[in-house]
């Protein structure tokens, strides 16, 4: 046990490290529109930039309207097979389910010639745990252990309030994808990357949530 412990160390101390060298690829605060973020508006749906803050809704319950938002923005000189880290705030504000707070995507959503690419990982994130899940055209989802579920030492429990802002942190280093809520690492999975340049969320139940404070480094 002490050696898979030291193991982990090693591994969390090397991540720190690789992190220290990362530059910053992208920033957003969401206080001007220099980065042409995609404005949805529908019956369904809504994207809207407004009070330097990014706001995602969706009008009706699922089991009212059963339709998703895939939402995506590639981010130049960005490449989600190798090291990064992802850090933002999010708040949410409501949703149909009283566990679900949002979703967060990277890898590839692609469209040309009438053919649609589509590789990517998500993160769910509840009140009080998290998910990874991978996603593949013609293979459909694929879903990994809830935080909750994962025992290791070295991981602390969370507990996130509705309609109040909190700090996440997705970093993916040498086959390992962290997460860390509020400064706190509250997961990690093994993880085999997927080509990519883009990030986005996907958004099926009635609810709304606020995406702030967006830095990406590598």
């Amino acid at each position: 046990m002490r050696n898979v412990a030291l193991v982990w160390i090693l591994v969390l101390l090397q991540s720190a490290i690789c992190a220290a060298q990362q530059r910053v690829i992208f920033k957003e605060d969401f206080e001007s529109y220099d980065n042409d973020w995609k404005l949805v508006n529908s019956k369904e749906f809504q994207v809207k930039q407004e009070d330097g803050k990014l706001l995602i809704i969706k009008t009706n319950k699922n089991s009212v309207h059963n339709g998703c938002l895939w939402y995506n923005k590639t981010i130049p000189d960005f490449f989600t097979d190798k090291n990064f880290s992802i850090s933002f705030e999010a708040k949410s504000i409501s949703s149909e389910a009283d566990w679900n707070c949002f979703d967060f995507q990277w890898g590839k959503i692609q469209e040309y010639d009438g053919v649609r690419i589509k590789s990517i990982y998500q993160l769910d994130f509840a009140f009080t745990k998290v998910r990874l899940a991978k996603f593949e055209l013609n293979k459909g989802w694929k879903y990994f252990s809830w935080s909750d579920a994962v025992f290791d030492n070295d991981l602390m429990r969370f507990s996130i309030k509705r309609d109040s802002f909190n700090k996440f942190e997705i970093i993916q280093q040498d086959g390992l994808v962290m997460v860390k809520v509020n400064d706190k690492l509250v997961y990690k999975q093994p993880i085999s990357p997927q080509v990519g340049g883009e990030i986005g969320f996907q958004q099926c139940l009635q609810g709304e949530w606020q995406l702030d404070n967006l830095v990406i480094k590598q």
